[in-house]
């Protein structure tokens, strides 16, 4: 089976999403044709093999149209809205699985006007689509709800084996340090996590630190940094987890999702986790999620301060994640691309 992946987004959690699968499929060809989104590309390249995505729109489509008749692509699978616009445009008689990680019509940054042209072209395009290859339950309820066929993929963190959470408290030398991790963009919601540093402070003792693992536009580091929060810049893999490591509890402040592959590392590392409420977090551990900055930094002052508060936390989101399982996702992904081919053979 030949795979070519489609990622005008090629970046932050759908990049890393997307390695995830690849690791998971080795019996699959796998062929990446992605944009730089300004921020590192992998550090290698085993398993896969990368082509650059041309500039324009319509070049883009007409980029994969021409792949598909060179590469002759068993199925595509497109990764985030952009890709899913050009590869079923694009895919001629070809078969895509399309993942959203996150539709773009649940963006809080859009009026409500385009939101609505956003979920026509969805539910307008769910005709070219073999299967929603959905990252959350929520993800795949919206699928059904535009007409398409859906099957859950569970998101997998790329640390494999964690840290106890012993090593994690022995590390902090006595200063709690607070992490937020992504890229600082409206998604992320940066605003929210500086209230929510502004309400931990007045709750803390004073021994707190902060610090965002990722990246933004100079303006948005410097929103930040101007607050006291340390942004660590990009980091490979490895470094990311050095910092997470040092951490007393993992903060997700974001206002939408697909499902958060930054929640699924701090899990994999051990560490507490306190986020905001939002759809993609549906079965998540609900005593550890708060609607506004306020909730959030009263839990997550809760958590670092409790003496077995931490140590349940982190056994808790590790419970609600047990599915999101390397075999999981294996067999997930390959009933999906299955049923893909196994749809287009019946159409044809």
């Amino acid at each position: 089976m030949r795979v070519l992946h489609v990622a005008e987004c090629f970046a932050a959690g759908v990049r890393t999403a997307m390695l995830e699968y690849i690791a998971s499929t080795p019996m699959v060809e796998h062929i990446v044709v992605a944009a730089d989104r300004g921020e590192p590309m992998p550090e290698s390249c085993d398993g896969y093999r990368v082509i650059a995505m041309a500039d324009g729109h319509l070049a883009r489509i007409r980029q994969v149209r021409e792949l598909c008749q060179a590469l002759h692509p068993t199925l595509i699978h497109a990764h985030s809205s952009f890709a899913g616009v050009y590869a079923r445009i694009g895919c001629g008689d070809v078969p895509v699985v399309y993942t959203p990680h996150c539709f773009g019509f649940e963006r809080g940054d859009l009026s409500i006007a385009a939101r609505r042209v956003l979920w026509m072209v969805e539910r307008s395009l769910a005709r070219r689509t073999a299967v929603i290859a959905a990252c959350s339950r929520r993800e795949a309820h919206l699928a059904q709800r535009i007409g398409a066929s859906s099957i859950c993929i569970p998101n997998v963190g790329r640390f494999g084996e964690g840290i106890s959470h012993d090593v994690i408290e022995e590390s902090r030398n006595g200063v709690s340090e607070v992490a937020f991790m992504g890229r600082i963009t409206p998604q992320k919601d940066p605003g929210f996590a500086l209230e929510a540093v502004r309400r931990i402070t007045s709750l803390g003792d004073g021994r707190v630190r902060f610090e965002w693992i990722g990246d933004g536009t100079a303006a948005d580091r410097a929103r930040l940094e101007d607050a006291g929060v340390r942004v660590t810049g990009w980091l490979p893999a490895q470094e990311v987890a050095a910092e997470l490591s040092k951490c007393a509890v993992y903060v997700h402040t974001a206002a939408w999702e697909g499902f958060p592959m930054a929640v699924l590392e701090a899990s994999q590392l051990g560490l507490p986790i306190v986020a905001r409420a939002i759809p993609a977090l549906d079965g998540m551990p609900e005593e550890f999620l708060g609607d506004d900055p306020e909730t959030v930094a009263a839990i997550a002052v809760q958590t670092i301060s409790a003496p077995h508060t931490p140590g349940a936390c982190a056994t808790r989101w590790d419970e609600a994640l047990s599915g999101n399982t390397r075999d999981n996702q294996r067999d997930a992904l390959l009933t999906a691309y299955s049923q893909a081919t196994g749809r287009a053979t019946q159409e044809g």
